[in-house]
């Protein structure tokens, strides 16, 4: 049966039509994915920021309640920051200020840094621990969420971006703020001992991970074995043989070396964004 002309243009007209509104479709989903993985890559900007200062806050408090009192001035500004980085993650969007992680953060860190003068040095290290834990958490649902991990090469370099850089900068962390402590009291008991040298497996472990797979400079990891020297040799005996400003400075360096290289990786995915 032959199909009338007008037939036939009904077919074409709906058959561009369909065309027309599939293409529309797509557009849309691409616009609607490339705004929503932005908006990830600046949250996981703002968060980093505020990573790096909790863990700078974690050092001086833990150094001010080992008797540096001359440091309440330092925690006081860096307070005043953190309170920034806060605001600067909320006026990214409103995706955030719904997340229970975040939420949690928010609520700890306020109590945090109300109390945490009448911490003991141990307690007030657990509790930033717990909090920066779950910053680092965030930071992994944030990119999930935002389908940052299609802008990687593979799963594995998704892995070492947002998890192991961010875990092993986290260990150099810790180890930072119990050094200073240790240093700033000019003794070193068996617990902290303990931590020191398992913090010290878990630096180079996490370390060799992520340079096998990010090129890790050879300066930094000059620095890392720098460190990890320093741990051993210097600050892992009764009475350290550093000063406490030293050690922070040695253990800072290497910190924001893997800050910056997440920073250098953060970049490279915002330039994948289509």
């Amino acid at each position: 049966m032959m199909l009338s002309s007008s037939t036939i243009a009904t077919f074409t007209t709906l058959s561009i039509a369909i065309l027309v509104l599939t293409s529309l479709a797509h557009s849309w989903r691409v616009r609607h994915r490339r705004t929503r993985q932005l908006k990830g890559v600046e949250w996981l900007v703002s968060l980093r920021h505020l990573l790096a200062h909790l863990q700078q806050h974690r050092g001086l408090s833990s150094a001010f309640l080992a008797g540096k009192a001359e440091l309440k001035g330092d925690i006081s500004h860096l307070q005043t920051q953190i309170r920034r980085d806060c605001e600067a993650v909320i006026s990214v969007g409103d995706w955030i200020t719904h997340s229970p992680r975040w939420q949690g953060v928010e609520e700890h860190w306020q109590r945090l840094a109300q109390r945490f003068q009448t911490l003991d040095r141990d307690t007030n290290i657990g509790q930033h621990n717990r909090l920066i834990t779950n910053l680092i958490y965030l930071i992994e649902d944030t990119a999930d969420a935002h389908e940052l991990k299609h802008l990687c090469e593979d799963i594995t370099q998704a892995q070492r971006v947002w998890r192991d850089l961010l875990i092993s900068a986290e260990h150099i962390g810790q180890a930072r703020a119990i050094g200073t402590a240790i240093t700033a009291a000019g003794s070193c008991d068996s617990v902290s001992r303990i931590q020191l040298s398992y913090l010290s497996n878990k630096i180079e472990e996490t370390s060799q991970r992520v340079k096998n797979d990010l090129e890790i400079s050879h300066q930094t990891q000059h620095k890392l074995q720098e460190l990890l020297y320093c741990i051993k040799d210097r600050v892992m005996l009764d009475t350290p043989q550093i000063d406490s400003q030293i050690y922070f400075k040695l253990a800072t360096a290497c910190l924001e070396d893997m800050l910056a290289k997440y920073d250098e990786e953060i970049m490279r995915l915002r330039v994948n964004i289509r």
